[in-house]
């Protein structure tokens, strides 16, 4: 709680009691710019600024408490982010003299426009990062980026981002050349994805083990779920809390025919799970039949850690058929 414990008594006149409330909201798993790294940032330049004498001790204050809430909501699948953080705000705030101020100054993030002096002031130090940075420190920017975005197919992100950023270029001339040279690589870039594939019927927890274990090797993981068409319990998309921020996908036939569109933006690996020898001999001997359907099909086995070994989708439905929800200590929360 470092981070947080110098501004206790500032957030506390704005009714945070709880600074833990405040690391929950920045420390979700599925951030990865938008994080702590980027609060401190923030905090750090505020300070900078009031030691200049460019910001009176209210303004530094209001500033500060601003980047705590700018982002405490944060849904990269949700176009109100700013709506609902500055609602989050007023429901601690609302009797404090400042907090009409600070609410319009978190809207205004959603475009990075406001009349406000204070307003203008804050969305310049949020874009820093697009308007400063060095094309190494843009590099790592959309790493992160990308990371936040894992749940959109690659061909997709590409293309929504390659328009963002030609129009930072026009917006921002002073960091034209590093973005135009970001441009550049986005266009050029093809990341190393991996497709895990299964039925997943259901998922558990000796699948998310591979996917995350997957996650350390690849830029990107693709869940996709094979469906037979003549079972219909097959058929059921998954849906999972821990899946909401990654690619989920279903697909009918061949795996291989699956993949092979996807490699035009992309190095493509599939990915297979492994319980015990047995697994491996199955997988080697259906590795085969996709080689004979595919030549240039690369694959990677990845073992389940120990304390999954015994878990399977088949026993996990014999559990639940003998007595409902027996099965659900080996399935994600």
């Amino acid at each position: 709680m470092e981070l947080y414990a110098p501004y206790s008594s500032l957030l506390a006149e704005y009714g945070i009691t709880d600074i833990a409330q405040v690391a929950t909201a920045w420390r979700e798993p599925h951030r990865h710019y938008h994080t702590e790294a980027h609060l401190q940032k923030l905090l750090h330049d505020i300070a900078d600024l009031a030691q200049r004498g460019d910001l009176t001790q209210e303004e530094k204050e209001i500033l500060q408490v601003t980047a705590f809430f700018h982002d405490w909501v944060y849904d990269v699948k949700a176009n109100d982010n700013e709506e609902q953080s500055a609602q989050v705000f007023m429901q601690y705030a609302e009797a404090n003299p400042n907090a009409l101020a600070i609410r319009d100054i978190i809207l205004a993030t959603k475009d990075h426009l406001s009349h406000d002096r204070l307003g203008r002031i804050f969305c310049a130090l949020d874009m820093r990062v697009v308007t400063h940075s060095s094309f190494a420190e843009l590099l790592e920017w959309e790493r992160q980026i990308f990371k936040e975005y894992q749940w959109i197919d690659f061909s997709m992100y590409k293309i929504g981002r390659l328009k963002l950023l030609k129009k930072f270029c026009q917006l921002y001339p002073e960091n034209a050349q590093n973005l135009t040279a970001l441009c550049a690589y986005v266009e050029q870039l093809r990341p190393r994805i991996g497709v895990y594939a299964g039925s997943f019927n259901p998922f558990h927890n000796g699948h998310l083990n591979i996917v995350e274990k997957a996650e350390k090797i690849f830029d990107k993981v693709i869940i996709a779920q094979g469906i037979n068409p003549e079972k219909t319990d097959s058929k059921k998309p998954i849906n999972l809390q821990v899946l909401r921020y990654r690619q989920l996908e279903q697909f009918q036939g061949f795996l291989t025919d699956y993949i092979t569109p996807k490699e035009k933006d992309a190095q493509v690996t599939l990915i297979r799970g492994l319980r015990n020898g047995a697994d491996l001999d199955y997988e080697i001997n259906q590795w085969r039949f996709m080689k004979d359907m595919k030549s240039m099909l690369d694959i990677i086995f990845i073992a389940c850690d120990d304390q999954y070994e015994h878990i399977s989708s088949t026993a996990i439905k014999n559990l639940e058929s003998i007595r409902a929800g027996a099965g659900e200590r080996y399935m994600p929360k």
